[in-house]
C-alpha cells in the first residue's frame, strides 16, 4: 500500500502530472512514476509513413462493465453492448482519410494517418484515450508527438457532449484542436471555457428554437420535457424552457433520465408523463440514454402521447423499432440533413474477421451481427439489457455455441452499420475530417507570412502540427461534396444550416420509415420554418388527428378566463360572466373578458 500511495498515476491522476510539467518544466524529469496498468483500449491506428495523425473517439459500445472495488487492483474497465451506429461512424473517419490521401488536389505530398479509439460512451474511456493521444501508455508528460510517434493535428470526437467536455478539459490545456461531430450542447458556444473546440453540428440553441417554433405551429401550449442527466439534456432543456417562456407557452413538467440506472429516479420521470395532462412531450436525450426510458414507457403501456425528438435519436434504429411503434409512432422532430457519401457503402461492406485476427472490433461486430462465435476467438459478445422497474431483466454475457464459418453474408443483414440510407451524423464525421484537411492544405500553401519566407512550408517537417493549424481551422470556409457551405463563427459554432423535420410512419412491410415533412433553415439572425400544408403527417392518437395539449381547455361562451394564483398562464378557471355581461366567443389562453 505504501508504494502504491507514493506513485499512483491512472485515469485523472495522470493529468495532474501532465499539467504540472506543462506549467513547471523545471520539475524533476527523473521522476519514476508510471501508469500501474495499461488502459484497455480498442480501435484502429495507421501512422507509419504518414505526415501527421488525426485522433478519433467514437462510441462503439454503449457503456463500460463494472470493475472490481479492490484497493490493490486498479482496473481499466472493459466495455459492453456493441453499437453498430458508432462502428459506422468510426469506419467513416477511416474511409474519409483514405479518400483524402488518394486525392491530388488537397494536401499533395502529405498523407494523413489516424489513431482512433472506442470511448464506450463513457467519460472514463474518453479520458483514458485522451492521455494516450497526448503521452502514450508509458509516459507521464506530453511530448508533442502522440503515442504513434507522429505529430498529432487534433481530435475528432468524442461523440456525446458530456464526453467531449471531459476530453476538452485535458487536451485543451495543450491547445489541441477538437472537432465535435455530435456534441451539440450549447455549452461549447462559450469559447472562454472551450477555446479549442469546433463543431460540424449546430448548437442546440438553434434546435431549441426550432422545437418551440414547431410547437407554436401546431398550436400546442402545454408541453412536457424529459432530458438526460448530462450536459446535452440539461443545457438543451434550459434553452428550450427559455424559448417557451419568450413565446408565452408553458412547460408542464421537466424531469431527467438518470445516466446510471435508478429505479427511484426513473419512476419520477415515468410518473410525470402518466399523470400530466400534457399530451406532447419533448425528449432531449441520446438514443443510448433514452433506451431504458423507452422500455419503461412500454412496460407501463403509456400510449396516446406525441413525442418531439431531437437530432440525437430521431433516426436511431435503437429506438425506431417496429415493436415500439404503438407507443412512439407519430414521433416528430429534427434531424441533421441526410447525405449520400460516395464509396462509403462499398467500404463498409469490405469487412471480415479473417483479414486481421487482432481486429477485436471486427470480430465482435461479426459475432454480434450473426450470433456466432469466431473460431479460436477470445472476444466475448453479449446481449445486454439494463434492469427495468420490474426487476425482471438483467445483463447477459455469453458466447454463442454456434461457430462462425466466415461464409456468412453481410447482404443478408438488416443492420444499422450497413444502412447508408440515413447518413446524417455520419456525414458530420466526414466533414470533421475535411475541416482538418482543408485547414492543413491552406497552411501548406501559405508562403506569404514572414516566418515562412526563408524556409518553404513544404520543407518543414513539423509544419502540420496542431499549433500552426489551429488559426486556419477557426477561419475555415469550404463547400462539401453535396454542395453545402461550411462556415464557422469565432466561437466554433456553425453559422448557418438546416434541420430536416421528420415524422415516424410505418410502411407496408411493418418497418418504421423516417418521412421528411418539412425543413427548418437558420442563420445567426433569422430562420425559416417550412412545413407545407399538404405534408402527410401521422399522429399516434385515437382519432389519428392532430393532438391537443392544453392545461385548461377553451372556456365556453358565457364565461371568462380567471387567473389561478401560482399556476402557469396556460392554466386558468372558467368563470361565468356577471349579469348584464356576456362573452360571445370561446376564451383560450389569451385574456378575454366579458363585455
Amino acid at each position: 500500500m505504501a508504494s502504491r500511495n507514493k506513485c499512483l498515476i491512472l485515469g485523472f491522476t495522470v493529468f495532474l502530472w501532465v499539467e504540472l510539467y506543462a506549467q513547471y518544466p523545471h520539475i524533476d524529469q527523473n521522476v519514476t512514476c508510471r501508469l500501474l496498468r495499461k488502459f484497455n483500449l480498442t480501435g484502429y491506428v495507421e501512422a507509419e509513413n504518414h505526415s501527421v495523425v488525426i485522433g478519433g473517439l467514437f462510441p462503439v459500445h454503449y457503456r463500460t462493465m463494472p470493475t472490481s472495488d479492490s484497493d490493490e487492483e486498479i482496473e481499466s474497465p472493459m466495455c459492453e453492448g456493441f453499437n453498430f451506429r458508432g462502428f459506422r461512424w468510426m469506419k467513416t473517419m477511416i474511409h474519409t482519410i483514405k479518400e483524402i490521401n488518394e486525392r491530388k488536389d488537397i494536401l499533395p505530398n502529405h498523407t494523413l494517418g489516424y489513431q482512433i479509439f472506442d470511448n464506450c460512451f463513457s467519460i472514463t474511456k474518453a479520458m483514458e484515450s485522451s492521455s494516450v493521444f497526448l503521452t502514450g501508455q508509458e509516459e507521464y508528460k506530453p511530448n508533442w508527438r502522440n503515442s504513434t510517434g507522429k505529430f498529432l493535428v487534433g481530435i475528432i470526437g468524442a461523440g456525446g457532449s458530456t464526453m467531449s467536455v471531459a476530453v476538452s478539459r485535458i487536451v485543451g490545456i495543450h491547445r489541441v484542436p477538437q472537432v465535435g461531430y455530435a456534441s451539440s450542447s450549447s455549452i461549447f458556444s462559450n469559447d472562454y471555457q472551450f477555446p479549442y473546440i469546433l463543431r460540424t453540428i449546430p448548437s442546440d440553441k438553434f434546435q431549441s428554437e426550432a422545437i418551440v417554433n414547431l410547437i407554436r405551429h401546431f398550436g400546442w401550449v402545454w408541453v412536457g420535457a424529459i432530458a438526460s442527466d448530462d450536459d446535452y439534456g440539461k443545457y438543451g432543456v434550459k434553452f428550450f424552457r427559455e424559448e417557451m417562456e419568450r413565446a408565452n407557452l408553458c412547460v408542464a413538467f421537466s424531469e431527467t433520465i438518470p445516466k446510471v440506472y435508478s429505479n427511484e429516479k426513473m419512476k419520477i420521470a415515468v410518473d410525470a408523463v402518466k399523470s400530466s395532462t400534457a399530451k406532447v412531450i419533448v425528449l432531449y436525450a441520446t438514443d443510448i440514454d433514452l433506451s431504458p426510458f423507452v422500455l419503461e414507457v412500454i412496460h407501463h403501456n403509456i400510449t396516446d402521447r406525441t413525442w418531439i425528438a431531437t437530432e440525437a435519436w430521431i433516426t436511431s434504429a435503437l429506438i425506431a423499432k417496429p415493436e415500439y411503434f404503438p407507443y412512439f409512432g407519430g414521433t416528430i422532430g429534427f434531424a441533421i440533413p441526410r447525405s449520400v457519401i460516395p464509396g462509403l457503402k462499398e467500404f463498409l461492406y469490405d469487412v471480415h474477421p479473417s483479414k486481421d485476427p487482432n481486429d477485436v472490433l471486427t470480430i465482435e461486430f461479426w459475432q454480434t451481427a450473426f450470433n456466432c462465435t469466431w473460431p479460436n476467438s477470445s472476444v466475448a459478445y453479449n446481449v445486454d439489457h439494463r434492469v427495468n422497474m420490474t426487476g425482471k431483466e438483467d445483463r447477459l454475457y455469453d458466447m454463442s455455441d454456434q461457430l462462425c464459418t466466415g461464409e456468412e453474408k453481410l447482404e443478408d443483414l438488416k443492420n444499422t452499420y450497413l444502412d447508408t440510407s440515413q447518413l446524417r451524423i455520419t456525414n458530420n464525421v466526414r466533414q470533421a475530417v475535411y475541416l482538418f484537411a482543408h485547414a492543413m492544405d491552406i497552411l501548406r500553401q501559405d508562403d506569404i507570412r514572414e516566418e515562412y519566407r526563408e524556409k518553404s512550408v513544404l520543407e518543414s517537417k513539423s509544419i502540420l502540427d496542431y499549433i500552426k493549424v489551429w488559426p486556419y481551422m477557426k477561419e475555415i470556409k469550404f463547400v462539401t461534396h453535396d454542395g453545402r457551405k461550411i462556415e464557422l463563427g469565432s466561437n466554433g459554432d456553425v453559422l448557418n444550416g438546416s434541420y430536416d423535420i421528420i415524422n415516424w410512419h410505418m410502411d407496408n412491410t411493418g418497418e418504421i420509415t423516417f418521412v421528411k415533412v418539412g425543413e427548418y433553415k437558420f442563420t445567426r439572425s433569422k430562420y425559416e420554418f417550412v412545413l407545407p400544408k399538404n405534408s402527410t403527417l401521422f399522429w399516434n392518437t385515437e382519432s389519428s388527428r392532430l393532438p391537443d395539449s392544453v392545461c385548461t381547455k377553451v372556456c365556453p361562451p358565457g364565461t371568462r378566463k380567471g387567473i389561478l394564483q401560482g399556476q402557469p398562464i396556460c392554466c386558468f378557471d372558467c368563470i361565468p360572466c356577471t349579469d348584464g355581461y356576456v362573452s360571445e366567443k370561446p376564451v383560450g389562453k389569451d385574456l378575454q373578458q366579458c363585455a
